[in-house]
């Protein structure tokens, strides 16, 4: 072997090696929060492109033979294991519904559909899907409706369209709210014994957690709009330019831009997701269901923190990416259900309606006891 292509094969030996480390802390960055590092958490938000970037440098080596390479990869593939599996689940369908079981619903509508009136002839998409799912129990994020003008979609119009969840709560988050509300919202079917709200430091996002009667169960619920990252529609479609023609540049500008939205963010996610966390382990009763629009990816600090010792719905349940945000190639996993141990989830599934700019989950959330 010549000593050029000696050395070649030197560099990208140390290339993938520096590749599989840089895995590996991404796989294990939810482990850190963001107000301890700055830069750790982007790590985890890139989380899919690095393991792509890794199983090409995997086949690269399986082709050329070098067993010793593959090996290593295998190795470090079996300790990023959970994270592959938390980004990635595959599971089958389950075909009999257990009976002991209800059906939940997330959904960060977007204000529907800014505020379209919703009626017979002409149905506001969003609000139609809802009553479609027929689900035990709905938990919405940017609700939005008008106390003013009748053209536009009422507080009155959702609760008659949504009458099978007669039980209903809506928290707003500006207070008082203005004519054209914003807030978190459940609606059930079972009763609502109780509500308070979580308080937490943000001008749009907050949290609530609520006591259910389910059939003699009492059953907490915690539904979530984490803080945003505050990236406007023009800043997203800039990033959607780029994907079509990068633009050195352009990326340099819009990378900068992303660090000045994301990492306050990240910090403001990771307070939010204490607080949570402590309202979790506060809680007495034997069942409880975790839900909403988290703002953060699969492999991140906030989701993490919340979660603790729950079980994850679409992990558990579901298949693929169950990407939920569906705005200019922001392909990311935002939208979660957790669920105490004594329950098991069902088909989780992530909707395909487009008319808000998150899809819907969904799933069956079966009583074990």
């Amino acid at each position: 072997m010549s000593n050029l292509k000696k050395f070649l094969w030197q560099v990208l030996t140390v290339v993938a090696c520096l590749c599989l480390i840089i895995l590996l802390i991404s796989a294990f960055s939810d482990r850190i929060s963001p107000l301890r590092s700055t830069y750790i958490p982007y790590l985890g938000l890139f989380f899919p492109f690095i393991l792509a970037f890794n199983a090409a440098f995997f086949f690269f080596w399986l082709i050329c033979r070098k067993w010793k390479q593959v090996a290593v990869f295998v190795v470090v593939f079996i300790i990023c294991s959970g994270a592959i599996r938390t980004y990635f689940p595959i599971h089958s369908e389950t075909k009999n519904i257990p009976e002991n079981s209800i059906k939940i619903l997330t959904y960060n509508v977007m204000r529907f559909e800014n505020l379209k009136k919703h009626t017979k002839e002409n149905p506001n998409a969003i609000l139609q899907y809802i009553i479609d799912q027929d689900a035990d129990i709905v938990c919405l994020q940017e609700f939005g409706t008008n106390s003013k003008d009748k053209n536009l979609l009422t507080i009155s119009d959702v609760v008659t369209a949504l009458e099978k969840t007669p039980y209903h709560h809506i928290e707003y988050l500006k207070t008082p709210p203005t004519k054209s509300t914003f807030g978190l919202a459940l609606f059930s079917k079972y009763p609502i014994l109780s509500v308070k709200r979580i308080p937490m430091e943000s001008e749009f996002n907050g949290a609530f957690i609520a006591e259910l009667d389910i059939d003699g169960r009492k059953v907490t619920l915690i539904n979530n709009h984490l803080e945003s990252n505050r990236i406007s529609e023009d800043e997203r479609a800039d990033y959607y330019d780029l994907t079509k023609d990068p633009n050195t540049q352009k990326l340099e500008a819009f990378t900068y831009m992303m660090f000045q939205r994301l990492t306050p963010a990240f910090k403001k996610r990771a307070e939010q997701a204490s607080i949570i966390s402590d309202v979790i382990k506060e809680n007495t009763n034997p069942y409880i269901i975790v839900c909403g629009d988290f703002n953060d990816t699969p492999i991140s600090y906030a989701r993490r923190k919340i979660k603790g010792d729950m079980k994850d719905a679409f992990v558990n349940s579901g298949s693929g990416m169950g990407v939920t945000f569906n705005r200019h190639r922001f392909l990311f996993r935002i939208d979660n259900i957790f669920h105490s141990k004594n329950m098991k989830a069902h088909n989780c599934t992530v909707g395909t309606l487009r008319n808000s700019d998150h899809y819907p989950v969904w799933t069956y959330l079966e009583f074990l006891d």
